[in-house]
């Protein structure tokens, strides 16, 4: 997603005062940097003399010394945008954020997977010869702001700075807690709405899922990780008293299914984890439990934990794959990770001394070309070195979180809520009843208060019992491994037996063929296929959804040349984006235009998908409040 980084240039203590400045022009002004699309500009200045007019207005205001520059690096999302989109944004972000007093230079970088864009800016005003001044909080209130906007007009990814509205002491990881917590209370809100009978059983059903409840004119609720009280009706104007009453009274309760935020577990033979390991796999096990059984385990005081779920998967990759069987084992392998990142630490720094000695014994022409030559190498082997600095960087906080859980009392409390068994399969584990009106006098049951079916049955499945006699499969390994991930793919069952079942189906195959069947080797080649195999079926979805707009089109008999004028009703109609998420609907338009051959502009294209995706969702609103009503 877009991101501003902001970085300053000391002055030099050695030789020129000014030589991180010329050094930091000269790099982002790079022609192998720039690649085919070649874009720089420059305000108040021509790039290529940017340094030298820079160093004018310094001595012209007598500020030559403290820092020279401030450099701001416009990032985005890899896969996205175009170099002109990048500079675009990059020109005007420049403009806006400066405001034209200072010597600016811009350069679009396309060396990368992500497009990036880098502004210099001189560190005196050309105008007033103040020096420039960056405060404290900048980042959140001013530039990051600047680069959402641009970003959000061309449909862009963006890093929300939306939380600098929030209290100035509230930090980045507590808003983005809030907003998760804020949108899980409005899905398990809406189905005890759903299902209450009246106000009563409404709260009585909040209180049962964990929620600390506050009443008066409005309904408020808190779970543990929350700092205060949060207004229902603030979340959504759905839970206001008024509209609490009309969803009692009409709405469909056979249409509310609880929403489960805890990640899928990881199929695997339990018989085969060591009692540590099995310890580890209780944690996320657990937490899955509490959502089957929300009612029973109060799940939503879980919230917290179950948001970190993702690292309690870390920590048990970690300990499976190193085979940790004991906590001494786990305190040896935290002593064996640090030793490797010190290692790292090492090769990194020998590499950059190494790199620095030879530029500086460049002598000739030949040298330095030589050397350039050299460049893309040495960067891919610096990369390689941090990306293993990372993943062992990761595994060591791993490492580090387990230690911590063992000696945790919140871990030891959720023993204790949450006993834990022979963790039968979790398809089996039929879900809570919706809990019965205490207030209700009367022994019998309203529908609306059970749930129709168990849904558990329509997913269940007996893993245990699927073979590989289905399978299109070679019946040696070399064959096997010469496939492409694609011919893999279509000869697994995965669109009768489905992905949660691609760790069986490949653990089995593997056994068949005599290839590894250790859960690390499993693990990944399941996760290959079953990552490939939803991307092709997204493909798929796409592709169907794209032809049959165009044939709706055909009917309606509507000029895809002048798409653009028709009214945002029609085409609301024709594209009918429903529940799509904002990219996918982007996705779905630009197939379309593509496919229709339709000569429009990138910017263009963004302006009608946005009016037409914003007119179907206004639409789906305004059913739904019908619905309810």
């Amino acid at each position: 997603m877009a991101i501003t980084k902001t970085m300053h240039m000391k002055a030099s203590g050695k030789g020129k005062i000014d030589v991180h400045l010329e050094h930091a022009i000269n790099y982002i002004l790079q022609p192998k940097k720039l690649g085919n699309a070649n874009l720089t500009g420059g305000i108040n200045c021509l790039p290529d003399a940017a340094y030298e007019q820079m160093k004018a207005t310094k001595q012209m205001f007598g500020k030559t010394g403290g820092r020279q520059g401030y450099h701001f690096v416009i990032s985005l999302k890899p896969g996205e945008g175009t170099p002109e989109i990048m500079y675009d944004i990059a020109m005007r972000f420049a403009e806006e954020a400066f405001g034209g007093e200072y010597e600016t230079v811009v350069a679009v970088h396309t060396d990368r997977n992500h497009l990036h864009a880098h502004i210099i800016i001189n560190s005196v005003n050309m105008v007033t010869g103040y020096k420039f001044q960056y405060h404290e909080g900048d980042w959140k209130y001013k530039f990051q702001p600047i680069t959402n906007k641009l970003c959000e007009e061309y449909g862009l990814h963006i890093t929300p700075a939306e939380y600098s509205k929030e209290p100035k002491n509230m930090a980045r990881p507590q808003w983005e807690r809030g907003r998760v917590f804020s949108k899980w209370i409005e899905q398990d809100a809406r189905f005890c709405a759903l299902h209450a009978e009246n106000m009563e059983h409404f709260i009585f059903l909040l209180e049962k899922q964990g929620f600390e409840i506050k009443q008066g004119e409005h309904i408020a609720v808190k779970v543990p990780g929350m700092k205060r009280f949060k207004r229902l009706d603030t979340i959504s104007e759905d839970f206001c008293r008024e509209n609490l009453e009309t969803m009692f009274k009409y709405g469909d309760a056979s249409l509310a299914f609880p929403v489960d935020h805890a990640m899928p577990l990881i199929p695997i033979r339990k018989t085969i984890l060591t009692p540590y390991q099995r310890k580890c796999y209780v944690r996320m096990y657990r937490l899955r439990l509490a959502e089957k059984k929300r009612f029973t385990y109060k799940s939503a005081y879980l919230y917290e934990q179950i948001r970190k779920m993702h690292e309690l998967q870390e920590e048990y990759l970690v300990v499976v794959k190193y085979d940790v069987k004991s906590f001494v084992d786990l305190v040896h392998l935290k002593f064996r990770l640090e030793r490797v990142d010190k290692e790292l630490c090492k090769i990194q720094k020998e590499m950059y001394r190494d790199r620095a000695s030879q530029k500086r014994a460049c002598k000739t022409a030949e040298d330095l070309a030589f050397f350039e030559a050299s460049e893309d190498d040495y960067r891919e082997r610096l990369e390689q070195v941090k990306l293993q600095k990372k993943d062992n960087h990761k595994k060591l906080k791993a490492m580090e979180r387990c230690l911590e859980r063992d000696g945790s009392t919140l871990d030891a409390e959720l023993e204790y809520r949450i006993p834990v068994g022979n963790m039968d399969e979790l398809t089996e584990v039929t879900r809570d009843e919706i809990p019965r009106n205490p207030h209700r006098q009367t022994e019998d049951l309203v529908v609306s208060q059970v749930i129709s079916e168990d849904i558990t049955d329509e997913i269940a499945a007996d893993v245990g019992d699927r073979d590989t006699a289905d399978m299109k499969l070679p019946a040696n390994k070399a064959d096997y491994m010469r496939m492409s991930v694609a011919e893999k793919v279509f000869c697994y069952p995965f669109d009768t037996k489905g992905i949660e079942s691609a760790f069986e189906m490949v653990r089995a195959y593997f056994e068949k063929i005599d290839m590894d069947t250790g859960f690390h080797s499993v693990y990944e080649e399941a996760k290959l296929l079953s990552d490939y195999y939803e991307k092709q079926k997204a493909e798929e979805f796409i592709g169907e959804r794209a032809e049959r707009v165009i044939e709706t089109m055909k009917l309606l008999g509507i000029d895809a040349g002048r798409m653009a004028e028709y009214s945002t009703d029609v085409l609301s109609e024709v594209f009918s984006f429903g529940d799509m998420e904002y990219f996918a609907g982007i996705k779905l338009f630009n197939r379309v235009i593509d496919r229709l051959e339709i000569n429009m502009e990138q910017q263009k294209r963004y302006e009608v998908f946005d009016r037409i995706y914003e007119e179907g969702m206004q639409k789906k609103d305004y059913k739904y409040d019908r619905y309810i009503r």
